[in-house]
């Protein structure tokens, strides 16, 4: 069990206030979602019934925020496409209704467009920037689109 400054919880009130202090000192340098906010509490010893009652009195607080987190990761990484958007945030654990929120006014066109047109100020040729945009979650005909008009006139 964690343990802080030497005393360890002697009862459940002991142990769901030590466990709330834990959460509170990483959400003081982190934002979590509340799968992970779970999932580090049980790591430290608490069991999964204590961790859930924990979390969601912080969120219940406005401290942890799925939605607000599903939007944030969206718009802090342009360089993604939504389908390695997608697949982070379920990764993280944000629910499903909150991740199609997050990606739905997400315009990749234009995220792949200022990618693919970095990519070939720097000589990176279109096949090169097609399998780039494709590694970052971009569709085929958006990546091969991109490319194609980032390189236009070159060769």
């Amino acid at each position: 069990m964690w343990k802080q400054h030497n005393s360890t919880p002697s009862g459940p009130e002991d142990e769901e206030a030590a466990y709330g202090r834990y959460l509170s000192s990483l959400l003081a340098r982190s934002v979590l979602t509340k799968a992970g906010a779970i999932m580090k509490m049980e790591r430290k010893g608490a069991s999964r019934d204590l961790a859930e009652r924990i979390a969601e009195k912080f969120e219940e607080a406005g401290m942890i925020d799925d939605r607000a987190y599903a939007l944030l990761f969206a718009e802090t990484h342009p360089e993604w496409g939504r389908r390695r958007l997608q697949d982070e945030l379920r990764r993280k654990g944000v629910e499903a209704r909150f991740i199609r929120e997050s990606l739905e006014d997400l315009d990749e066109e234009a995220r792949a467009a200022v990618l693919a047109e970095e990519w070939a100020g720097f000589g990176t040729e279109e096949r090169k920037i097609t399998e780039r945009l494709l590694r970052r979650g971009f569709p085929f005909s958006v990546s091969r689109k991109a490319a194609e008009r980032a390189c236009e006139g070159d060769g």
